[in-house]
């Protein structure tokens, strides 16, 4: 097996092939990113049997829901959709989401509950120990992180959060995913992909200062 993967969203869209999938935090901020040709709930959408849309921007579900797509303006730390879905779904994606709650093990304890059996949460996060973090303190005295991200988490601690929530992780890979493509100037792809290389490079030696983490979950007990 790899020391770590590159590849985020192939990941993410192998998992839910054919399957019945909640993709939270689907909207990703704003509703000019649902245009976008990469809008990942949009690739969801082609491969997965049913699919169901979860984001805390009201204004944007509601439009999004006009132009025919099926998604819940819910708290991801409370929600309920039971009565809609008594059965549960096959895969709830929750790529980038956990870093931005307040209240990462009700989010957990809500993703349990809406789990059918033998389903999994694929998680993706950053990681705690990533060199690029190293780096900014290094330099800056303290990590630059996204203003929105309330906490970041490590290999042990997150793994730890998710069994304390009744939740067993099935699979775990450090994962080194190459952002060129999402900066646009010449100047910011070029200091993407040096950064890229040298996470690659330290990650390749040691994974645990990969940038991110793919954790695959189960409802604990489930066979």
């Amino acid at each position: 097996m790899a020391r770590f993967r590159t590849e985020k969203d192939q990941f993410i869209l192998d998992r839910c092939r054919g399957k019945k999938v909640l993709d939270m935090g689907c909207v990703n901020h704003t509703l000019e990113a649902t245009l976008l040709d990469d809008w990942r709930h949009a690739q969801i959408k082609k491969v997965a049997k049913e699919l169901v849309g979860l984001d805390y921007e009201a204004e944007v579900v509601r439009e999004l829901n006009q132009r025919g797509w099926n998604v819940v303006a819910a708290d991801a730390q409370d929600f309920d959709l039971t009565k809609q879905h008594p059965g549960g779904f096959d895969v709830i994606v929750a790529s980038e989401i956990i870093e931005h709650l307040v209240n990462p093990g009700s989010f957990l304890r809500c993703v349990r509950k809406h789990l059918a059996p033998g389903g999994e949460l694929v998680l993706t996060t950053p990681q705690a120990y990533g060199i690029a973090f190293f780096f900014e303190v290094l330099v800056w005295g303290e990590e630059h992180m996204n203003d929105d991200h309330t906490m970041t988490f490590s290999r042990k601690n997150l793994d730890w959060l998710i069994r304390k929530c009744g939740l067993e992780v099935k699979e775990f890979h450090f994962l080194n995913p190459d952002s060129t493509r999402l900066h646009k100037s010449l100047g910011a792809r070029a200091a993407a992909k040096l950064l890229y290389i040298v996470q690659y490079l330290f990650a390749w030696i040691r994974p645990g200062y990969s940038k991110e983490m793919i954790f695959v979950v189960g409802r604990g007990g489930d066979r």
